[in-house]
């Protein structure tokens, strides 16, 4: 029992490794050693050299087949595009694209791959039309149909 007792003691560290090491790599390697334990423990495994060919060949092949597919899980939604975090004042002049219709002067608009809430001086604007940033309140921009002037003083 004591050898059941150390392959999972070596897979609970394996897996808490991961929290250090953030490959996806160690879990697999853990789970193989929990596996190999619970084997021995219930005396289906037997011989040191077997239980290396066992763990050896679960971790590597959880590995190979399941890492892909678990990696898609730690992935956050993200855009296509991504320029960084940006200063919203710095955004005044840049283009957006409407992403929800707006209604009586409130809408969204996708700067920098994110959606932002957003108002309008204008007028409403139907998703897919391009409006212009001219200013922020907070973190709501403000938007126009109008390109604004870039002025040499908010350059300076």
């Amino acid at each position: 029992m004591d050898t059941a007792w150390a392959w999972l003691i070596l897979g609970a560290l394996l897996i808490l490794s991961e929290f250090f090491m953030t490959g996806l790599v160690a879990i697999f390697f853990g789970v193989g050693a929990l596996l190999v334990g619970l084997l021995v423990a219930f005396g289906l495994l037997n011989g040191l050299a077997e239980q290396i060919l066992v763990f050896a060949v679960l971790s590597v092949g959880t590995l190979l087949f399941a890492r892909e597919r678990i990696k898609i899980w730690f992935r956050g939604k993200v855009s296509e595009r991504w320029d960084g975090d940006r200063n919203l004042i710095a955004s005044r002049g840049q283009r957006v694209t409407v992403t929800r219709d707006f209604v009586d002067g409130i809408g969204q608009v996708r700067l920098s791959g994110a959606d932002w809430k957003a108002e309008s001086i204008d007028g409403d604007h139907e998703q897919g039309t391009t409006v212009w940033v001219i200013g922020n309140q907070g973190i709501t921009l403000t938007v126009s149909r109008e390109r604004p002037e870039q002025s040499s003083a908010s350059t300076g």
